[in-house]
């Protein structure tokens, strides 16, 4: 018998992880964990398996390998302004990060939807974002334009609360860019 709903909401709760820490620990959706926790989508094996088994962990352990799940968010917190360039042109947006998820959009009609988390390096993240690029519209790695939209995969590493800075940027292009970030302000407290 499967895991129930229900069931993972109370591991969850007892772990003490929220739907995004959970999502980012097993490297899913935040809507993939959403979905099981409605009971839209049967919780898979693996996850059950995976709830268990650190259910079962000494209470150490667990607060070791939340501390490393969480270690770096804070400090990352803000939103960033980012000019870049590539063969094809150079382009600026706009990046939030927020508790390990990244979104933004930039004045090429990108959308940045992505995660950062921590680094086998202290002090470090490793940034990993998708860009839906819309139709028409040429990328700054290499000029491509499809006739329909697409997405452009890139990723990063970043210093932990840097305030600005130039970056290295891979693709699944398999040609790079260049990005020039600055941290432009802090985000809006919770009411």
């Amino acid at each position: 018998m499967s895991m129930q709903a229900n069931a993972l909401r109370d591991a969850l709760g007892q772990i003490g992880l929220s739907q995004v820490e959970f999502a980012r620990l097993l490297d899913v959706s935040v809507g993939g964990v959403a979905q099981w926790l409605s009971g839209t989508r049967p919780v898979p094996g693996p996850v059950e398996a995976y709830v268990h088994l650190f259910l079962r962990l000494p209470p150490s352990i667990q607060v070791l390998e939340l501390q490393l799940l969480r270690r770096g968010n804070a400090e990352m917190n803000g939103m960033y302004i980012i000019e870049f360039e590539g063969t094809g042109g150079s382009g600026v947006g706009t990046l939030t990060f927020k508790d390990g998820l990244i979104y933004g959009f930039d004045v090429g009609g990108g959308v940045y939807d992505g995660k950062y988390v921590p680094s086998a390096v202290p002090g470090v993240v490793n940034v990993m974002v998708s860009v839906k690029m819309p139709a028409g519209q040429p990328s700054v790695v290499g000029g491509v334009v499809q006739p329909f939209d697409w997405t452009l995969d890139v990723s990063t590493e970043m210093p932990v609360g840097g305030r600005e800075g130039r970056l290295s940027v891979s693709t699944n292009l398999g040609q790079g860019l260049v990005a020039n970030y600055r941290r432009m302000r802090e985000l809006p407290a919770a009411a």
